[in-house]
């Protein structure tokens, strides 16, 4: 049976989005988001674009593992179609100041159009939107998450992650980047091989970017990444959640009413 984002969410697992949330972002919206399940207050518009474009570029790849591009129409038309489907199936979407529904897809159209037109995997498509779960040393549930692209790069195998961005990404930030730990972690796992990892980062700005930013992982990164899945875990087990006073994911917090009103329920 084909493993799928979806069949795999259905049970209790680990992600390397909820590691994030938990070590980067806010224990606390850990615990709105993954343990309460609470509806979202509010959900910035960044999000239904982004899953959309991402879904866009998917096509693309699939297109591009026969060497083939998609149009600029057959894109733009997918794109439009996947960010209203999003859009639809947001619970309290909001937009940024200046920005609309139309504003978003016309942002999109020229991401996309640049992202084609440097488009460097042609032919050495391995795998798309590829499904992983595996299991970490002292985890209680499977680690799981889908690799956007895996391609042939050079000599190595490299698994390809889109993003969208406001702005360029300083250089040496892949080499922070949780993620690339959690996948580059997941793919030797599963492959027994070590695998180059590549940011390929779109600028949501007037004239789009595409840059590629790569970073490697190394042994020594697998063995901190089981100590702090574990630590995460029982901190989580037993019910440390704490607000990130000065996170820089306050200003689009989907539970930024339950935040305040937080201390006054648990003693």
């Amino acid at each position: 049976m084909e493993r799928t984002m979806e069949k795999e969410r259905v049970n209790p697992h680990w992600s390397y989005s909820a590691l994030n949330t938990y070590l980067n972002v806010c224990s606390l919206k850990f615990y709105f988001q993954y343990i309460e399940h609470a509806p979202p207050e509010r959900t910035g518009s960044c999000f239904a674009f982004g899953r959309a474009f991402h879904a866009a570029l998917s096509a693309q790849a699939h297109r591009a593992k026969t060497g083939q591009s998609l149009s600029e129409k057959e894109g733009n038309d997918l794109f439009a179609d996947f960010f209203k489907a999003e859009v639809n199936a947001t619970e309290n979407l909001v937009y940024k100041p200046k920005e609309t529904y139309d504003s978003l897809l016309e942002t999109g159209f020229r991401m996309l159009r640049e992202t084609v037109l440097q488009w460097q995997d042609f032919y050495t498509i391995r795998d798309v939107a590829q499904c992983f779960s595996i299991a970490v040393p002292g985890l209680d549930m499977p680690l799981v998450g889908e690799f956007d692209c895996v391609v042939t790069d050079g000599t190595d195998t490299c698994i390809v992650d889109w993003k969208t961005s406001a702005s360029k990404w300083p250089d040496g930030k892949a080499d922070k980047e949780l993620q690339a730990t959690v996948y580059s972690y997941a793919y030797q796992q599963m492959n027994g091989i070590l695998p180059l990892f590549r940011f390929d980062v779109v600028t949501k700005t007037k004239t789009p970017t595409v840059e590629n930013h790569y970073t490697r992982r190394n042994e020594e990164d697998f063995a901190r990444l089981e100590f702090l899945a574990k630590k995460v875990q029982e901190a989580v087990q037993k019910g440390v959640f704490l607000p990130a006073e000065t996170s820089f994911s306050c200003g689009d917090c989907p539970y930024a009413d339950q935040c305040k009103k937080f201390h006054k329920k648990v003693r």
